[in-house]
């Protein structure tokens, strides 16, 4: 099955009230509520698009795919490309528990990124 998974793009993004924050940047009451509570079962292009810029992403970003239970697909099928693996608050609680200085070289490598 293929879906779109925007509660994943907010995970990623350490957005943790997504309604607020889409209703910040300009999205309507009403699709904000559909966005954050995952409730997009179609978009335009234009909507896509202006998520994908937005947040930083591709559409491929947003598309995930998962099997029924008793659906079979080959192994290398492209679709397959599209499943995502799940997003734990792991980092966020390692993050959370190191020390000030740590963060800060964190900090410093991901700005040397750019």
């Amino acid at each position: 099955m293929l879906f779109f998974n925007f509660a994943r793009i907010f995970k990623l993004k350490g957005i943790n009230r997504p309604f607020s924050y889409l209703t910040s940047i300009g999205y309507s009451g009403g699709y904000a509520t559909k966005l954050a509570n995952n409730r997009v079962h179609e978009i335009n292009l234009d909507r896509l698009e202006k998520f994908c810029r937005d947040f930083n992403c591709t559409p491929n970003d947003i598309l995930d795919f998962r099997l029924y239970v008793n659906d079979t697909i080959a192994e290398d099928h492209p679709l397959r490309s599209l499943t995502k693996q799940l997003i734990s608050n792991e980092i966020t609680e390692k993050i959370n528990a190191m020390p000030v200085d740590k963060i800060q070289q964190i900090h410093d490598i991901i700005k040397n990124m750019e």
